[in-house]
């Protein structure tokens, strides 16, 4: 299970590192961005949760992936827990108030940044209404748009995209954005 928590505003990981060791979470490790990998501080909590500060230059966001590393399972009343303490002290934003935001706003560029945190908040399991954004975004008339939708359909590769990234990578008519696309498409099983 992973759970991933999207903060309305950018944080310092130096000021979550002191927030998670007021926490008692025990600090793992740090993990420098790789070419296929992100930059990660990583701490377990006492219930068996294990917490990903993520530092996504793709993106270009930082973002919190919560995770069960209990062999026997971190309850979800530990995980509720857990979040409730980082919702106490950063200030998030659920994956639903990003789908409001993105359909409600004009601005093409707002769409982009809106784009990318939804890419950040998918995690693992479908999500119909994360899928259907990433689809209005490919179709978007604003090329920059477009190249964040399929941008964010790498972090989704579930199977209802994959027809409308491949239409994307075959016959977009921005270079770029086929480029994505293409790449996107790797991902998908």
């Amino acid at each position: 299970m992973r759970l991933n928590v999207i903060f309305r505003d950018s944080i310092d990981p130096q000021t979550f590192a002191r927030f998670a060791e007021g926490q008692h979470w025990v600090f793992q490790g740090t993990y420098p961005a790789a070419e296929s990998a992100p930059a990660e501080w990583v701490w377990a909590t006492p219930a068996g949760a294990g917490l990903h500060l993520i530092e996504d230059e793709a993106l270009d966001l930082i973002y919190l992936s919560v995770e069960n590393y209990s062999i026997k399972g971190t309850s979800p009343d530990a995980v509720r827990s857990t979040l409730n303490s980082i919702s106490r002290e950063f200030e998030t934003i659920s994956t639903q108030e990003l789908i409001d935001l993105y359909y409600a706003e004009p601005e093409w560029n707002a769409r982009v940044l809106t784009l990318m945190m939804i890419a950040a908040a998918a995690g693992e399991d479908f999500a119909p209404d994360i899928c259907q954004v990433i689809e209005h975004g490919i179709r978007f008339h604003q090329p920059d748009v477009r190249k964040a939708a399929a941008i964010a359909s790498m972090y989704a590769p579930w199977a209802d995209l994959k027809a409308a990234i491949s239409a994307a990578a075959s016959n977009d008519s921005d270079e770029q954005v086929r480029d994505l696309a293409s790449m996107s498409l790797l991902n998908f099983k």
